[in-house]
Formats: C-alpha cells, structure tokens, sequence
C-alpha cells in the first residue's frame, strides 16, 4: 500500500540504529573491525584511508540504505547491487559485499548493550533475511540455458 514501509519491522532498525548512535558516536570502528577480522584480505584496499574517512562515507551511506530499504525502497534495493557491481570491480567478491549488512547489524547490537532487544534481534534477522535474497536473486544469472 503506498505510504507504508516494504519492512514490517522497521520502527524496530530505525530504534535499533538510534539508540546506537546516542550510545556510540562513531560505529565505523566496530564495523570494519568486524570485517577485517572476518575478511583480513580486504584490509589492503584501505591502504590509502588513514582517517577512516572512506570507511566512515561508506558507512554513512549504508546506513542511509538501510533506512531506505526498511521504508519506502525509493532507491535502497537498487544501490545495493549497483554497489555490488561496484565493489566487485574493487576485486570486492560479492560473497564479502553481501556480509557487511551483518557487521553493521553486529556493531548496532554491541552499541546498544543490555538495551539490545529481542524485537530489535527479530527486525534484523528478517532485514538481513532480505538483503541476502535480493542479493541470491540479483547474482542470478540473467538467462538459463534453455
């Protein structure tokens, strides 16, 4: 129905993310942690970013998404695979790409602490659900042999 967000849950990430925010001034740390710990091999392509500012941008710029891909979708499913698609020309793999979503939600829950709640759990497994299908459906290919 036009007006109301393609997410059920998403006053639950908008509250998530808040309260991260008001708790952490800056998540970017957490998250990238997160990832070079997971993916050590994509730490080499941040050799030029020695104030987190790159980090902090693309940062930025997926919570943004995330606000939007919870909301009206205005834009946030078809950033996702440009970015995608972007990344991978960075020798980013989209199999990586697609587990940032869960670092950042990881980060927002070490952020909020004890106030981290089982809705707010709940909202992100089905977001993250999500993403990861409409990452599978995009990396599909395009044409099956017939």
């Amino acid at each position: 129905m036009p007006g109301e967000p393609a997410f059920p849950s998403a006053a639950e990430i908008e509250a998530s993310l808040e309260l991260a925010a008001e708790r952490c001034e800056d998540l970017t740390p957490l998250v990238y942690a997160r990832m070079f710990e997971r993916h050590p091999e994509m730490k080499p392509h941040f050799w030029r970013d020695t104030d987190d500012a790159i980090k902090g941008e693309m940062l930025s710029r997926t919570f943004a998404a995330l606000l939007d891909f919870v909301g009206q979708r205005t834009y946030a499913d078809h950033m996702i695979l440009s970015e995608m698609v972007t990344h991978e020309g960075y020798d980013v793999p989209r199999q990586v790409f697609a587990t940032f979503f869960g670092f950042v939600r990881d980060a927002v829950r070490e952020a909020a602490g004890a106030d981290w709640t089982v809705e707010f759990d709940r909202a992100w497994v089905e977001l993250l659900a999500q993403i990861d299908d409409y990452i599978a459906a995009a990396s599909a290919p395009l044409l099956q042999p017939s």
